[in-house]
């Protein structure tokens, strides 16, 4: 019984010790992964099995959001995407791109003060912590995947693909000087990293046919090839009008962003 005494306790204590140690971490993500507000666009004839490519472009506006260990998160940007339907009986499917960018300025802070590096901490209130960075990010991303629609007007869909980004800006090359100034700062993605894309998606069409158009809650999920812990959850609300007007909301953190955009479908 000692002998296995001698031999858990040791044990223990280390798992306790790496458990301790890796709360302590601070990631500071790159702005570069911070998901763009791109809702899925359904069909606005959800009754045509036509083959049917439509082309959008969105501006977006990112207000007082939160990121990882960031805050007051200002900004905007725009994108172009397309999306290719096929028609008859293959119909439900669909393949999409898009590519947009985006920019403007964050402040670093602490979501967990018990879990922060100490001397990350200290920095925070230096002068240099205080300061607004900015921050730009492009994005490039591909997506296939279903959507069936159903005779109650309601419709639903998934998708997977892969995104690329690249960031830069006084964020990214302060939080390169953090990482190194403190082991314990987590820098998770680099200026150019790839993702896994998942996205779902529920909504109605209103009106017989969708007359007056269609609303659509959209959630995604991405994680990097290079690092599984760079993971985010969105969510976004868009509202589609037939003229190929469109707009909506996104929420990724304690903020909102916003887009607006016209569709054009060929």
């Amino acid at each position: 019984m000692n002998n296995r005494k001698s031999f858990f306790v040791p044990v223990l204590f280390g798992i306790a010790a790496f458990s301790l140690t890796g709360c302590l971490s601070t990631q500071l993500k790159s702005m570069g992964t911070y998901p763009m507000p791109i809702a899925h666009q359904p069909r606005l004839a959800p009754d045509s099995k036509e083959a049917e490519k439509v082309v959008s472009v969105d501006g977006i506006g990112l207000f007082n959001e939160s990121w990882t260990n960031t805050e007051q998160i200002y900004g905007g940007g725009a994108y172009v995407s397309g999306i290719y339907r096929l028609p008859g009986e293959l119909s439900p499917l669909f393949a999409s791109v898009s590519v947009g960018g985006f920019g403007g300025h964050v402040n670093f802070t602490c979501d967990e003060k018990k879990d922060c590096d100490k001397g990350y901490l200290d920095w925070l209130k230096s002068h240099e912590g205080h300061t607004d960075q900015s921050f730009w990010g492009i994005q490039e991303r591909a997506l296939v995947g279903f959507e069936y629609n159903t005779s109650a007007n309601i419709f639903f869909g998934l998708g997977g693909g892969a995104l690329v980004y690249q960031s830069g800006g006084d964020f990214d090359r302060a939080r390169k000087k953090l990482d190194r100034k403190f082991p314990k700062i987590d820098r998770k993605g680099g200026h150019i990293d790839a993702f896994l894309l998942g996205s779902a998606w529920l909504g109605y069409h209103i009106g017989q046919n969708g007359k007056y158009g269609a609303v659509s809650l959209d959630i995604s999920t991405s994680g990097a090839f290079s690092d599984d812990n760079t993971v985010s959850l969105p969510i976004n609300l868009g509202y589609f009008h037939p003229t190929g007007f469109h707009g909506g909301v996104g929420f990724t953190g304690s903020g909102i962003d916003a887009f607006f955009g016209k569709s054009f479908q060929f």
